[in-house]
């Protein structure tokens, strides 16, 4: 879904970058629209000069190389392109993404290796993102569907819509979340609900998920914590106050918003991936939508932008166009299936 205040611009894909992905298509028999899906939903068509992300993931494709991620290796092994060049050289790591979802393909579907169809390819474009949690799989999977309406061809230019639309898979959207409630003296009991609950406050943990959740679970001099975190790499979503409990993690904000803190420092920008985007995104629909919370930057604001703090966050590499128009996405998918 479009948002209806957005100019919409257009990203040209170079025809030199094209023929990359042409060519990989064709050597592995993968869509090509598929992979320039991925591309853009990964990293925006940008190689990043090999330097890695928060999840260890190299170049536009994300080739990743982690404890529970491997397809850098695979990548490697497949192609046989040393790892330090799929790491650095865009069409090589174009190729290694495109051999890996090809074997995925030929693993879970081989009946249908060589479609031309996206949607049957999208087992592996799950495996390929390879969460624990399904519903982020799924999550991926409507975003990389939902990006193949915006790739337009007009002769031999290749062009790719700067907007967020989502193909869902079934119906209302579904947010899951992981409940680990914080130490009680990090919040206050309340009652809020719809009418009390008027913004949002986006933060940046300055730190890790895990060790964020293992602060907000302790008893501190400084009481702190939010009502949820979102992790990097996959966007997983804990819960930690609940949203009628007032958290304390914005001062003189406390009392009617509810707080979204995200892995990572302001200062480095690697931390924001599309999938904690995303996600993130798709908890604040459901919160605006539920408590009648206004989807603009008027109610939906970063921790810096509320009176009397004292953080800089989410930072200057926070791209609130991108997130809002996300959050303006599933919001509308909020309003279509939950009326």
């Amino acid at each position: 879904m479009e948002a209806e205040s957005d100019k919409i611009s257009a990203y040209v894909v170079s025809s030199e970058l094209l023929k990359s992905f042409e060519a990989a298509a064709k050597q592995y028999k993968v869509p090509v629209d598929l992979l320039l899906s991925i591309g853009w939903n990964e990293s925006r068509l940008n190689n990043y000069d090999g330097k890695p992300n928060a999840d260890n993931g190299f170049g536009m494709m994300n080739l990743v190389s982690n404890s529970t991620k491997t397809t850098l290796e695979l990548a490697s092994q497949i192609t046989g392109i040393e790892i330090d060049k799929l790491k650095t050289d865009a069409e090589s790591n174009i190729n290694g993404a495109a051999a890996v979802i090809a074997q995925y393909q030929m693993e879970l579907n081989p009946q249908l290796s060589e479609s031309p169809t996206v949607s049957d390819w999208s087992n592996a474009i799950k495996k390929y993102f390879q969460s624990p949690n399904e519903e982020l799989n799924n999550s991926y999977l409507e975003v990389v569907i939902g990006t193949l309406e915006l790739i337009n061809r007009n002769d031999n230019r290749v062009t790719i819509e700067d907007r967020i639309l989502i193909s869902p898979l079934a119906g209302l959207p579904v947010v899951t979340k992981i409940w680990k409630p914080a130490h009680s003296t990090n919040f206050e009991t309340a009652n809020r609900g719809r009418g009390s609950i008027t913004s949002l406050v986006i933060h940046m943990m300055e730190g890790t998920y895990l060790g964020s959740i293992s602060w907000a679970q302790q008893q501190h001099t400084g009481p702190s914590a939010a009502h949820y975190y979102v992790r990097s790499s996959d966007g997983e979503i804990t819960h930690m106050v609940k949203d009628k409990d007032i958290a304390y993690h914005a001062r003189s904000a406390n009392s009617y918003t509810i707080g979204i803190e995200h892995e990572g420092k302001i200062s480095e920008p690697a931390w924001l991936t599309t999938s904690m985007y995303n996600s993130s995104a798709k908890l604040a629909a459901e919160l605006c939508y539920s408590y009648g919370i206004p989807v603009d930057r008027a109610h939906i604001k970063g921790h810096s932008e509320y009176p009397d703090q004292t953080h800089t966050d989410p930072g200057q590499y926070w791209d609130w166009t991108l997130y809002m128009r996300y959050v303006q996405s599933w919001y509308a998918e909020y309003v279509r299936y939950g009326n």
